[in-house]
This record gives structure tokens, sequence and C-alpha cells, in this order.
């Protein structure tokens, strides 16, 4: 039996004794109880289509593998490979490039509609939520590039109000007060009138007193690429003798070992939810990968394969990742369409390095791999859902213990 007390603890607030340390509410604790209450039910077509990102990345490391082994093996001209490579990579990098600047016209659109929705714009927002503020909180493009959207859209049909003096539309002026002319353009812009000051970015409005910067920025962007690109080639061709003799001591199965257990630490720390913001692949990853291309191409006959493989590398685990991941953002038919050319390429490649057969090992190595790839992604998808099963998360009202911690000893 607990007898009624009440204690004046060191801070003088009252304790209530009354009630023993393993005290449970037997009229309201069931009702308390919770069981699993942040499930999310898996649901079996959106598994199959998460899976698509790991069996594309799964996919590039095999047709890697299977690129290696036909050049080891003398079977594949390193030039071909690394030319198809290049071809890709560039119509790749083409494609990401418009499609940014299909966002920013998008961007510089919903900017003009604010503009000219004026008081109307912003009190529909606050009336119809948080949600819909995205088109008036949206940061802008640069100044350049969305007064000359704007321009474009007046010419199709709407409001020609904006200004047409040379001397109130050019950011890129050389005169000194280039700030003052892209506010008077602002300023110039339908809705100014009414208060209206659509958001734009300054990172790119020339300082008082400087010159201004002959290129737009998106130029700008693809000049830096483009420097990139050269910089990284010019580099290869220096370190490619390099290279070739890095591992001229290690036997050759100590290479393979390592490269395939670097491939697998590849595989299993790519980061495979990141979405179309991230510039660059997980840092682990991508090391591992071009770690196991470096010492796989240490024992290729001579400077040129070395060259064709790193450059193949890097083309393959650091910048196909990117595209995928916008490819995957901006067009799911286009994701669909390169999971399915993976899945073939890495099967008949696969099937004619193993067989070292004719094309039609090939096909019949393709059919295969499209067969086991749709049944891993169906019955993984189903083993998933069958887990959930076994999940039993029970939460209460109770207050979870904290571990107290002496400083001296006993």
């Amino acid at each position: 039996m607990h007898t009624k007390a009440i204690e004046l603890d060191v801070a003088g607030a009252l304790i209530d004794d009354s009630y023993p340390d393993n005290y449970t509410d037997e009229e309201t604790f069931l009702d308390h109880l919770q069981r699993n209450p942040r499930l999310r039910p898996y649901e079996f077509w959106p598994l199959v289509a998460d899976s698509t990102i790991i069996v594309q990345h799964v996919c590039s490391v095999v047709i890697f593998v299977c690129c290696f082994t036909g050049i080891f093996q003398e079977r594949v001209s390193p030039q071909t490979v690394v030319g198809w490579a290049t071809v890709g990579t560039v119509a790749g990098w083409v494609l990401r490039d418009w499609w940014q600047g299909k966002e920013e016209v998008e961007r510089a659109a919903m900017l003009q509609d604010g503009a000219f929705g004026g008081n109307d714009a912003i009190s529909n927002t606050s009336s119809s939520g948080p949600g819909s503020a995205t088109a008036v909180t949206e940061p802008a493009t640069p100044i350049a590039e969305a007064s000359s959207t704007i321009r474009r859209l007046s010419g199709a049909g709407l409001p020609d109000t904006h200004s047409r003096n040379p001397s109130a539309t050019s950011v890129t002026s050389t005169q000194p007060n280039a700030s003052f002319v892209a506010t008077s353009e602002m300023n110039a812009m339908p809705g100014a009138a009414s208060g209206v000051q659509p958001f734009t970015s300054t990172s790119h409005i020339t300082p008082y007193g400087s010159t201004a910067l002959t290129f737009s920025p998106r130029t700008q962007e693809r000049l830096t690429t483009a420097k990139s690109a050269l910089l990284i080639y010019c580099s290869l061709l220096g370190l490619s003798p390099i290279l070739k003799s890095l591992t001229r001591s290690t036997s050759s199965d100590s290479i393979w070992a390592l490269s395939f257990w670097l491939m697998i630490l590849n595989v299993f720390t790519f980061d495979y939810g990141a979405g179309p913001e991230v510039r660059f692949p997980a840092s682990l990853s991508t090391n591992a990968a071009l770690m196991a291309s470096t010492v796989l191409a240490s024992r290729l006959p001579n400077t040129t394969h070395v060259f064709s493989l790193t450059l193949f590398s890097i083309e393959v685990f650091g910048l196909f990742p990117v595209f995928r991941r916008h490819l995957r953002h901006h067009s799911w038919t286009g994701h669909l369409w390169l999971t399915t050319s993976l899945v073939i390429m890495a099967g008949t490649g696969l099937s004619l390095v193993i067989s070292g057969g004719g094309w039609g090992f090939g096909i019949l190595g393709a059919l295969l791999g499209a067969l086991a790839t749709g049944m891993s992604m169906g019955m993984t998808s189903w083993w998933l859902i069958g887990l959930q099963r076994y999940k039993n998360e029970i939460r209460g009202p109770w207050d979870p213990a904290r571990p107290v911690i002496r400083r001296g000893w006993d």
C-alpha cells in the first residue's frame, strides 16, 4: 500500500508520490494504444516503377564491365566505345540544357502572369491557401532573360505595354548606372503602377561602376561546361601513361577481386532517391566506380586503351546518372524507354561475353535478360509487400525511459 505523500524537490516544485513507478491506468490504457500509426501500405505498380532506378544503375555497371571485357580481349575497339559514349553524353547534355531553358521560360511566364494579375492575384493567393502561392513567390530568372521572354509573350498576343526605349530595356549596357536601368525596366512592366513588384534575382545585376558581362548566364554556363570538359580531356591524356603503370607490381587476381568489390560498393552506396536538383552523384559510389575503372584500365595494353576506358567510366558513372534523374523528372515515357534499352544492351553484352559467340547468342541473352529483370522486379515488389505484415510497432501513452549516467563509481 502506498500512502499519499507530497514531497518538495530541489527546485521547489511539488511532486505527487502517491503512485508507484509501474502504475498503469487500466481504464484508459488500452484505448491509447496504436499499432503502426505511421505505416504507409505499399502498392505493387508504384514499387515496380521505383525499382526501374535500381535496374538502370545495375545495367549501367554490367554494360561497363562488358565493354571492358571486350576491350581487354581485343574484340571491341576502345575508340568505338568511347566515341559512341561521347556522342550520347553530348546529346544528353543538349537535352538537359533544353529542359532547363524550358523551365526558365515557364518561370518567366509565371512572373508575367503575376505582374498582370496585380492586386487580384495577391488576393486570390491569400484566399486559396499556401499551395497557390507558388506562382507569386517563385524566384524569377535573371532580368535579361525574363525581359526577353516577356517581350516574346507580349508579341504573342499579350498587352504590349512594355517600354520600347532602348535605354530602358538594355540590361547589358556598359553605362555605370546599369542597376538603375534594370530598376526602370522592372518599373516599366505591366502591373508596376498598381504596386505589384515582381520578384527578381539580383545575382546577375552588374554592380555600380563595373562593366556588364557580354554573355548571358546560360551562355556562361555552357562555356564553363565546355571548359571543364576540355580540362578533363587534356588531364586524362596526360595521366594515361601513369595510370597504365599504376598496378604493374600487382597480380591480376588481386585486381579482379578489388574491382569486383569496388563495383559492389558502387551499387550498394548509390543514391537511388536523389532528384534532379542533385548536380553530382553520391561521392562514395562515384569514387568507388572510378577507382575500379582505374585499376581495370591499368591492365590494358597501351595508353589509348587506358584513356578510352577512363573517359568512358567518367561518362557512365559521373554524367549518366545526372541525365537519368532529369529524364525521369521530365519524361516518364523516356525513362521507361531508357530502362528497356539498358536492359537489352546489358543482356546482349553479358551473353556475348560469357558465350563468346555471335549475334544469335546476343539476341537470346537480351530476351533472357528482359525476362529475368521483369521477374526480379515483380518478385521483389511482392516480397516487400508481404514483409509489411510482420511490421508491429506499438505506441502508447507511456513516457520513454531515460538512462541515468553516474559521474563516479560506487
